[in-house]
C-alpha cells in the first residue's frame, strides 16, 4: 500500500462540555503510525468510491488506517453478509472516526500486538450516519424486545451517530483466520451477550478458548480507554452520550 508521510494539525484543541481544553497527550501508537494527534500522519491512497465517504470528510473525520495501517477493516454493512441482507453503506471500505477516537483505536492495536505481532484488530463498524441508523431501524423485522437489545431507535440516536462506538473482533493475520469469540458477529443471542459469559461458561456451550478470546479482546480495548456493554462481545464505547453529544457533531 502506497502511503504518503505529510505533517499537519490534524486534530484541532477544542473545548469539553464544562469549556476546559482538551490536551493533547502523548499516545502509545505503533512504529507505523504517528506519536501525537495532529503531529504527523500518514496517509493512505483511499479506493473506496462510497458517496458516505464525502459524508464523513465533510464532518472531519479520520480514515483509521491513516494512522495505523495494520488494522483491518471488514464493514459488515457495506455488502450484504450481515443481519439484515442489505448493503447500506454503499460498499463503504473505510472505518472513520473522530482524530481522538481513532487515536485510541491505534492504542489498542499497539497493545494487541505487544501480546501478539501476529493478532491485529478488525473493525466490523465503526461511524454510522443517522440516515443509516433509520435504514437499518426500518428494515429490521424482529421481536421489540431484541430489537431494542441489539439496535438503538434513530430517536434515541447511537454512539456510532457521533463516531464514538465501534464494533471489533481479533484476527490472526498470520493464518488469515478470526477468534474464535463464542459466536458471530450480531449474533441475536444470549451467548453474544458478556453479561451470560459466565454461565454458557459452566454449561459448556461457551469454550475456555472463546472465553480467553473475548476477555483479550476487552483488555486492549479497556487499556486503550473503550468501554465495553453488556449485551454485545463485540461492542465499545468511546464516551457516554452525554460527553459525544456536548463535544462532536451528529453525523446526519
Amino acid at each position: 500500500m502506497l502511503l504518503i508521510c505529510l505533517l499537519f494539525f490534524g486534530c484541532n484543541t477544542n473545548t469539553d462540555y464544562n469549556g476546559k481544553k482538551m490536551v493533547k497527550r502523548q499516545s502509545l501508537l505503533t512504529s507505523d503510525t504517528i506519536s501525537i494527534c495532529g503531529s504527523a500522519i500518514k496517509i493512505k491512497l483511499n479506493t473506496s468510491t462510497s458517496y458516505l465517504d464525502s459524508v464523513f470528510k465533510s464532518y472531519g473525520l479520520v480514515d483509521v488506517q491513516s494512522l495505523d495501517s495494520t488494522l483491518k477493516i471488514d464493514l459488515k454493512y457495506a455488502d450484504t453478509s450481515n443481519f439484515l441482507k442489505l448493503n447500506v453503506y454503499d460498499g463503504l471500505n473505510t472505518a472513520y472516526f473522530p482524530c481522538e477516537v481513532a487515536i485510541r483505536v491505534c492504542n489498542a492495536q499497539f497493545y494487541l500486538k505487544q501480546i501478539n505481532p501476529n493478532y491485529s484488530l478488525i473493525i466490523f463498524d465503526a461511524s454510522r450516519p443517522l440516515h443509516i441508523q433509520q435504514i437499518m431501524w426500518d428494515s429490521l423485522d424482529m421481536a421489540p424486545d431484541i430489537k431494542y437489545a441489539y439496535l438503538s431507535p434513530p430517536y434515541a440516536i447511537s454512539l456510532h451517530n457521533y463516531g464514538c462506538a465501534l464494533d471489533v473482533s481479533i484476527i490472526n493475520t498470520k493464518t488469515n483466520t478470526l477468534l474464535d469469540m463464542g459466536s458471530e458477529f450480531d449474533f441475536f443471542g444470549k451467548i453474544s451477550q458478556p453479561v451470560y459469559e459466565w454461565h454458557f461458561l459452566k454449561s459448556g456451550e461457551l469454550t475456555q478458548e472463546a472465553f480467553e478470546n473475548r476477555k483479550l479482546l476487552r483488555k486492549v480495548m479497556q487499556n486503550a480507554k473503550f468501554f465495553p456493554i453488556t449485551s454485545e462481545w463485540w461492542h465499545f464505547n468511546y464516551c457516554n452520550k452525554e460527553f459525544a453529544a456536548a463535544k462532536y457533531k451528529l453525523i446526519k
